[in-house]
């Protein structure tokens, strides 16, 4: 099965000569790439997860890769590109390395490369937000190769965030500058899905994040103006949690490490959503099955967060809101309406609004 990274790893292509193997030389643009990726720097492959996808982990189409095309030209494919926390897209353009001088507008003094007989150069495709579609060209001193040496990449570019799409080799032929190989640098970073473990402490009990999870390495929380988010059991958080039991996720604030107080921890999942059904009801028993389970207090146990009331169509229209336990009960999603309750008029409706997580059971 085909990688999407197999061009930088790998030289697939007929135009490519170097990836990351044991043999192959590696180049500056693929370190700085690396680099730039601790930064969450890099290309986004959006359709990374989508599995009916045939190009899903193609290194070739999409996702901003760059391929040759004819003798001089680079065609740049349509991506996503994260730098600097801004995302950008980038539409497919092909660039002729000769002609399309603005492209080195921002290192180069939007002068295209020149070379002479035995002479090659180093062009870098790289991420410029300040060039339309996102694109620049930036390239290095021109190197006679007539003795085994080889061009270096230019660095420039490096005075700001950006990651570097393609490295090409210039050389001089048939009287002009060609393209005579263009390797694949890109990284990326996929869109999930994103692993969070829960969080246990020293003792072996789930908790909040702290300064102290391990006796002896102190830590520095809470630090203003930084949050994260976290996973964790919600047992012990109250006197029912919900969730209890399973891996939840929470989001841990700037002003203290704890519930106590204002600020702290937030707990996120399970995530409270409000429905409502409406049902007939005349006055005898009836089950009303709900799409989801409600969900309980975090107060009492034993009571679900939901509201029932009878009414009639007719004015005036209600009767009562029900006693939970008494009037009514509830299994897992479904609600049963006793019969009988002995409130002051004929009911012809019920109407359940409740709480639930968007699961039954």
């Amino acid at each position: 099965m085909a990688g999407l990274g197999e061009g930088h790893e790998k030289a697939t292509q007929s135009y490519q000569t170097d990836g990351l193997r044991d043999t192959d030389v590696l180049a500056s643009p693929t370190l700085t790439n690396f680099n730039e990726r601790g930064l969450l720097n890099g290309v986004v492959p959006i359709v990374s997860n989508d599995y009916n996808s045939g190009s899903r982990n193609s290194s070739t189409t999409g996702n901003c890769a760059c391929s040759k095309s004819g003798s001089q030209s680079i065609v740049v494919a349509a991506g996503t590109i994260l730098v600097d926390g801004v995302f950008y897209s980038i539409s497919q353009t092909t660039y002729n390395v000769v002609s399309a001088t603005d492209r080195y507008a921002t290192y180069n003094s939007s002068t295209a490369p020149t070379l002479s007989a035995n002479h090659e150069r180093i062009l870098l495709v790289f991420f410029d937000p300040t060039r339309t579609n996102n694109i620049g060209f930036t390239y290095g001193n021109a190197i006679d190769v007539s003795s085994g040496a080889y061009p270096q990449s230019p660095s420039g570019h490096l005075a700001n965030q950006t990651i570097v799409l393609a490295s090409a080799r210039l050389h001089y032929n048939s009287n002009q500058v060609e393209v005579a190989s263009l390797e694949d640098k890109r990284v990326f970073l996929r869109p999930g899905p994103m692993p969070l473990s829960a969080l246990v402490n020293g003792a072996g009990n789930a908790t909040m994040p702290a300064n102290n999870l391990n006796s002896g390495n102190a830590g520095n929380l809470p630090i203003t103006d930084m949050g994260f988010v976290f996973a964790r059991d919600p047992a012990g958080l109250g006197s029912h949690p919900d969730g209890s039991g399973g891996t939840h996720l929470f989001y841990q604030s700037d002003l203290r490490v704890n519930q106590s107080g204002t600020g702290g921890a937030y707990q996120i999942t399970p995530t409270h959503r409000t429905s409502i059904k409406t049902d007939t009801y005349v006055g005898s028993q009836k089950n009303v099955t709900l799409a989801y389970s409600p969900l309980g207090s975090q107060d009492e146990a034993s009571t679900k967060l939901m509201e029932v009331t009878i009414y009639k169509t007719s004015t005036p229209r209600h009767i009562a809101t029900l006693v939970q336990g008494t009037d009514y009960t509830i299994s897992a999603n479904v609600v049963t309406v006793n019969g009988s309750l002995g409130y002051t008029g004929t009911p012809t409706h019920v109407r359940i609004s409740y709480v639930h997580a968007g699961h039954t059971g």
